[in-house]
C-alpha cells in the first residue's frame, strides 16, 4: 500500500472527494472538508501545517489547507502507528482501537471503519489524492507547502524509511527529488532497478509493508509464526520452536512464509527435515510414523537402522513420501526372507501371524510366555525360513510334528516341567520293564 492509495481511500470514506462537505453536529462540533477535519483542530493544525491560522469557514474554503493538513495530520500517525492505527486514529481519535467493534456517534464501528479503508485502498489505480488549483477563501492564490522529503517519498509511493534501506533506492530518490520528477516517472525507472527485478513481488511486497506499515507487518509476522509453530507440532519439532536454540529456525521460517510466500506444504516439508530422533522416539507426525514403521517390521522380522527409520518418518511427513510406500518396502522384504509364505505377506498377512502354530507349540513345549516368543526366535526364524521339498506346497516346509520334536533338542527344554515329567515316565517305563515300580 501506498500513502496516497491510502489518503485516496480515507477520503472516499469521509466525504467521497468533496471539498466543500460538512458533517453534521456531533458533540457540540462538526467536521469540514474533503477529509472531514473536527472544527476543533482546525486552527492548530492549519497554523502547524499550512502555515496560517485559519477558521473552519476559511479552511472549507482553501482546497490547498486542506490538503497540506491531511498530509501532515495523517502523514504523521502513519509513521507512528501504521495504516490501520492511523485510520482509526483519524476516525476515533485512538490508534489501539482499530479492532473495536464499538459505534462511533453518527458513524460506523471502528473496525468496521478501519476495514473499509483498507479494503478500498487495493483498489486504487493511481493519480493524485489533491486538487491541482487552489484559492484561499480570499479568492487569492495560496502559496503551496514545500514538501519535506519524506512527504516527496510518499508521493512515490515509498517511504523514507525504505528508501535509506537501499542504496540504489536512495540513489534514484535523489536523482528524482533533484530533477522534479513526477511520481509516475519515478514508478517507471523503480521498476528497472535491480532492487526492482532481482526480488520477487511477494518479497517486495514484504519488504514495503515491512517500512511502510510497520503494525500490519508485525501482525503478519505473528499470524505467520502461529502457523509455523502449529506446523512443527505436526511434524514433530516440539510444541514450539520459537525458543532458545530454535529462534533462528522460526525466524527463518517465518520469513520463507512471509516474504518469500512459501505454501503450507512446502515450508512443513523444510520443517520436517529438521525433525530430529530424542532418545529412540519421534514426535508429532513424524513420531506416528517412526512407530508405525517399527511395529510393520516386528511384525514381520526385520530390523532396521535408526537412521533408517528416521529417513523414511521425515519424508513420510514432509510429504515426500507415503505411510503405505514404506510398509510396502518393509513387506516385499519379509516376502522374500520367508519365501514360503509370500502370497499371504503381499497380500497384507503379517509373518508373524503365519508363524502362529510355531509359536504356540514353541510356547507350549519350553514353557515360555507367548509374547516372549516372535519372529527372532532362532527355532521360529529356522521354520519359517526353511525351503519346502521339491513338489510340496508352500507353508509346509517344516511340519509341526518334526518342529516339537526340534524344540526338545534344545538345551532349555531340559529345564521345563515338560521335560522332567517326560523323563520321570520314561524312567518308570524302563524301571516296569525291569519288574520294578514305585
Amino acid at each position: 500500500m501506498t500513502f496516497e492509495a491510502f489518503l485516496w481511500s480515507l477520503t472516499q470514506q469521509e466525504s467521497g472527494g468533496n471539498y466543500g462537505a460538512v458533517g453534521v453536529w456531533v458533540g457540540g462540533d462538526r467536521a469540514y472538508g474533503r477529509y472531514q477535519v473536527m472544527g476543533n483542530n482546525i486552527p492548530a493544525w492549519t497554523a502547524q501545517h499550512y502555515g496560517k491560522r485559519l477558521t473552519p469557514q476559511q479552511f472549507l474554503a482553501n482546497r490547498e489547507a486542506q490538503d497540506a493538513v491531511v498530509r501532515g495530520v495523517l502523514g504523521g500517525y502513519v509513521k507512528k502507528y501504521g495504516y490501520r492505527g492511523a485510520a482509526s486514529a483519524w476516525y476515533s481519535g485512538n490508534a489501539s482501537l482499530h479492532m473495536s467493534t464499538r459505534p462511533q456517534p453518527g458513524g460506523p464501528p471502528i473496525k468496521s471503519y478501519v476495514d473499509k479503508v483498507m479494503d478500498r485502498a487495493g483498489t486504487y489505480t493511481g493519480g493524485s489524492t489533491a486538487s491541482s488549483s487552489y484559492t484561499d477563501s480570499g479568492g487569492t492564490a495560496a502559496v503551496k507547502p514545500k514538501l519535506s522529503s519524506a512527504e516527496l517519498a510518499e508521493q512515490y509511493g515509498l517511504t523514507s524509511a525504505l528508501i535509506n534501506s537501499s542504496k540504489e533506492l536512495k540513489s534514484l530518490f535523489g536523482k528524482a527529488v533533484s530533477d522534479g520528477w513526477s511520481a509516475a516517472r519515478f514508478q517507471a525507472s523503480l521498476k528497472n532497478t535491480k532492487w526492482w527485478k532481482e526480488q520477487s513481488s511477494t518479497l517486495r511486497k514484504y519488504l514495503t509493508q515491512k517500512h511502510t506499515d510497520p503494525a500490519t507487518w508485525k501482525q503478519n509476522n505473528s499470524a505467520a509464526a502461529a502457523k509455523i509453530n502449529a506446523l512443527a507440532v505436526q511434524v514433530g519439532l516440539g510444541n514450539q520452536i520459537s525458543g532458545g536454540k530454535n529462534s533462528k529456525l522460526l525466524n527463518d521460517a517465518v520469513y520463507k512464509v512471509a516474504a518469500l510466500g512459501w505454501s503450507d506444504a512446502r515450508i512443513k516439508d523444510w520443517l520436517g527435515g529438521r525433525v530430529s530422533v530424542h532418545g529412540d522416539i519421534m514426535w508429532g507426525e513424524a513420531g506416528d510414523a517412526w512407530d508405525k514403521l517399527h511395529e510393520v517390521a516386528y511384525l514381520n522380522g526385520l530390523k532396521y537402522s535408526a537412521s533408517w527409520y528416521k529417513k523414511a518418518a521425515v519424508a513420510v511427513t514432509s510429504g515426500r513420501g507415503t505411510l503405505s510406500t514404506y510398509e510396502d518396502q518393509i513387506r516385499a522384504a519379509a516376502a522374500a526372507k520367508y519365501s514360503s509364505y509370500a502370497p499371504q505377506i503381499k497380500a497384507g498377512m503379517n509373518a508373524l501371524d503365519l508363524a502362529a502354530p510355531y509359536i504356540k507349540a514353541t510356547s507350549s513345549i519350553l514353557e515360555l510366555a507367548e509374547t516372549d516368543v516372535d519372529l527372532f526366535n532362532k527355532h521360529i526364524a529356522k521354520a519359517m525360513t526353511s525351503k519346502p521339498k521339491a513338489g510340496a506346497a508352500g507353508g509346509t516346509q517344516t511340519p509341526l510334528w518334526q518342529f516339537e520334536n526340534d524344540l526338545r533338542s534344545d538345551p532349555l527344554w531340559r529345564k521345563t516341567n515338560n521335560a522332567r515329567e517326560s523323563m520321570m515316565t520314561t524312567a518308570r517305563a524302563v524301571a516296569k520293564d525291569f519288574g520294578m515300580s514305585w
